[in-house]
């Protein structure tokens, strides 16, 4: 079997469907490309969705963090590097870089993964696939340790509740991490969004959300331009994801 390289690269068109009314590559479909990424990448080194269905379990991501220089633009090409780092007792860490076709490199990302047990839903040991990961790969997008975002001081007392529909509900019989970040988005203003890109984002997943459960979105401004998000379970108000985002005004 020919041998998978530790660091894979690959290329994709920004389609239209991947686009936003900015005509550049939105915010959730930046973070499919990622996921889509590190789905081939972990499959060629036989650690990824087939390898783990058969010992009925899974990946969830638990933690990430981009910072995002620039959007790529409609019709451009864009390379994804992706490499799988040294675990630890729980968590399975990834990190990413985004290239333009010119070789500028425009997103630097690092992530946290959970084996979750399909049947209980709960993280499994990272010791049970220890003879599937790779050798070390020396190598750090963000130099840094994903830690958990703090609390919102405030609480949402108007919010609209939402149901999660069937087509947010991945392979993994939950709420796709990607679709998260599409409804904080949805929650802002459009000619704020219009107006201004997200530079930086870090993210905390802290439970599943499932099909035909609510939800409402919190926004909290944390500091100009910069703003606490979280997607709430209604109406038990879990929150089932916590998010920071850093907006810049668009040139």
């Amino acid at each position: 079997m020919e041998k998978q390289p530790l660091c894979g690269r690959y290329e994709y068109q920004v389609n239209s469907y991947l686009t936003d009314m900015k005509r550049q590559l939105s915010l959730p479909a930046l973070f499919y490309l990622l996921q889509e990424s590190a789905f081939i990448h972990a499959e060629s080194l036989n650690f990824g969705w087939t390898t783990m269905s058969e010992n009925n379990s899974f990946w969830a991501l638990a933690r990430i963090k981009a910072q995002i220089d620039d959007y790529p633009q409609w019709n451009d090409s864009i390379f994804v590097e992706t490499w799988s780092k040294v675990p630890d007792t729980v968590m399975a860490y990834r990190d990413f870089e985004l290239f333009s076709s010119n070789g500028k490199k425009i997103l630097s990302a690092t992530s946290a993964w959970l084996m979750l047990s399909m049947d209980t839903r709960k993280p499994q040991r990272i010791a049970l696939l220890k003879d599937k990961f790779p050798p070390r790969y020396e190598r750090n997008a963000l130099d840094i340790r994903l830690e958990k975002l703090p609390q919102h001081s405030i609480r949402a007392n108007d919010h609209a509740v939402h149901t999660v529909p069937y087509s947010a509900i991945d392979i993994n019989g939950h709420v796709n991490n990607t679709f998260y970040i599409q409804w904080i988005i949805d929650g802002f203003p459009v000619d704020y969004i219009l107006n201004h890109d997200v530079y930086e984002i870090e993210i905390n997943y802290l439970q599943e959300a499932m099909a035909n459960q609510q939800y409402y979105v919190m926004l909290e401004e944390f500091s100009p331009d910069e703003y606490l998000c979280s997607i709430v379970r209604y109406p038990d108000n879990k929150e089932l994801s916590r998010m920071m985002l850093k907006f810049r005004q668009k040139i």
